[in-house]
């Protein structure tokens, strides 16, 4: 499911060259380019191995789940391997949040299978590839580009963007606003966009509905918007 549309948007990236406009190609990072699961599965061993021998219910779910078990938040993830203790489950939030935007940690994610070598295509082609994430500058910044680049996508090597949020604390809609400010502003052509967030996806199809919007199967968040039906639904990005 996808792979037709993918083969796509390189032909539209190459005919939008042939008119002399610059195309571009918006890649969110979580749950999209990037798998997080093996970051929330790393922070909440550590949290196991710290309070294991006090909790029996924790050392065992600790034995027991693994990146295929990782949703949408590892409190959660807890809970449904039989872990009820309120205080614990509170505890591991607090532990999740004080290292999950972190450059050190954002290190533990893998590359959704067929990222690297779609956006290189898209590159290769003469694509400005726009990454957009809701991380931010003062802490994931450097993780991110190391992380990027480690997993062979293009980055320092011209037509590539990083747009990181300005602080952690700026409101999702303002970032979104600014995001979209700054994608128009190069003046080009979007063929295509990549979210994980069907409500982020809705929202790039609304500001420009001559791309191809693509929806990641991966994880979203639970009170996700429903998507649009014109959203091209994909769990990978792998070329046939």
């Amino acid at each position: 499911m996808g792979a037709p549309e993918l083969r796509e948007v390189l032909h539209r990236i190459e005919r939008t060259l042939a008119t002399g406009r610059l195309p571009i190609c918006v890649f969110d990072l979580d749950s999209t380019l990037f798998s997080t699961a093996p970051r929330n599965l790393a922070i909440l061993q550590e949290f196991v191995a710290a309070h294991a021998t006090r909790h029996p219910a924790l050392a065992e779910a600790g034995r027991r789940l693994s990146v295929a078990d990782m949703g949408w938040n590892v409190h959660d993830d807890l809970k449904s391997a039989g872990v009820t203790d309120a205080a614990l489950l509170d505890a591991v939030k607090t532990f999740w949040r004080e290292r999950f935007f972190t450059d050190a940690y954002v290190l533990h994610d893998r590359e959704v299978p067929g990222a690297a070598a779609f956006v290189e295509a898209c590159h290769a082609r003469g694509a400005l590839i726009y990454y957009l994430t809701g991380r931010h500058v003062g802490g994931m910044e450097l993780g991110t580009a190391q992380s990027i680049t480690q997993h062979g996508f293009p980055f320092w090597r011209g037509r590539c963007v990083l747009h990181l949020k300005p602080d952690f604390d700026m409101p999702d809609r303002a970032f979104k606003d600014d995001a979209l400010a700054d994608i128009r502003s190069y003046q080009g052509e979007v063929v295509a966009t990549f979210e994980n967030e069907p409500g982020n996806a809705n929202m790039f199809l609304a500001a420009f509905p001559r791309a191809l919007h693509f929806l990641l199967l991966t994880i979203h968040s639970p009170d996700a918007e429903a998507p649009r039906p014109e959203l091209v639904q994909s769990s990978d990005f792998q070329l046939p």
